[in-house]
């Protein structure tokens, strides 16, 4: 997969498929499979419109994201993705019209694009019926409806209200993967490795949209994939206020300092409490890992 700035130049032809693709739920994967389905049909590749920063901070909305750039580039890659054509949402991008937008997309050797139902472009909010009218002298539009459980349509917002509340499961029902956080293992208080539990502490993205709580998971790191307990939120055993994100390990024993680490999370656990001690702190993590090693 390559990533290419919006409007540098591209001498392939593509169908593009057009959103911001914050997450990939199971609304977006319909489109990339409709884009890759087209592409193959048209001799052409699979390319993927997104902002390249946190977009919704200049529209004065929620400022946490579900994933960062990286790790949005991750999940687009393992859907078999060719191209990342992507944009930087500054005051320039964000004051241009839908016909300058779309003068840009003609720009590309365009064979095809994908867009969802209430896909809208530029300040003036065009839509895709205008899309559709726009470029019907250079390709065919597809046009996708929504998914909908329940009655409610699947979006990013359903998602994002789903990890804020720790709903994990739900969550990971609707997208691409389970959800993950990725980040730097840097050097902790050593308490949990006092206890027996020693944990990996990430660094991660300030702008990411975290669940609190206590979590089973996974733990990936290069190719090498171990089963987890995630921590992710205050230490109040310790009168620690500050959010933390930090994991143990089942099995690995070994220096993970300076490495990049995946934690996926599978399944929530408990909610993060006080504990009188650290004896019952350390069987509450005893119990914890039984569920893990079980699931």
């Amino acid at each position: 997969m390559q990533v290419k700035k919006f409007g540098d130049q591209l001498n392939e032809p593509i169908v593009m498929c057009l959103g911001y693709f914050g997450c990939m739920h199971l609304g977006h994967v319909r489109l990339a499979e409709l884009c890759k389905q087209r592409a193959a049909e048209r001799r052409a590749k699979v390319a993927l419109f997104t902002f390249s920063n946190n977009h919704l901070a200049l529209l004065g909305r929620e400022q946490k994201v579900l994933y960062t750039f990286e790790e949005r580039l991750d999940i687009y890659r393992s859907l078999n993705v060719d191209y990342v054509i992507a944009a930087e949402f500054d005051e320039k991008f964000r004051d241009n019209n839908g016909n300058a937008f779309v003068n840009m997309l003609k720009r590309y050797c365009l064979k095809g694009v994908v867009c969802g139902f209430d896909y809208t472009y530029g300040r003036d909010k065009k839509d895709c019926n205008d899309l559709v009218h726009a470029l019907t002298d250079v390709c065919d539009v597809d046009i996708v409806d929504a998914i909908c459980i329940d009655g409610a349509k699947v979006s990013t917002t359903m998602l994002r209200g789903l990890i804020a509340n720790g709903n994990v499961q739900a969550a990971n029902d609707l997208l691409s993967q389970p959800f993950f956080v990725t980040g730097t293992v840097a050097h902790g208080r050593q308490v949990g490795h006092q206890m027996g539990f020693p944990t990996a502490n990430l660094k991660v993205a300030q702008d990411k949209l975290l669940p609190i709580g206590v979590f089973g998971g996974k733990a990936q790191i290069g190719e090498t994939v171990f089963s987890a307990i995630i921590n992710i939120g205050q230490k109040p055993t310790f009168d620690l206020d500050g959010v933390s994100v930090e994991a143990h390990l089942l099995g690995f024993d070994g220096d993970l300092y300076g490495k990049q680490l995946k934690l996926s999370l599978t399944q929530f656990l408990r909610p993060i409490c006080k504990f009188d001690s650290k004896e019952q702190l350390s069987e509450q993590l005893r119990k914890d890992k039984e569920r893990v090693q079980n699931d």
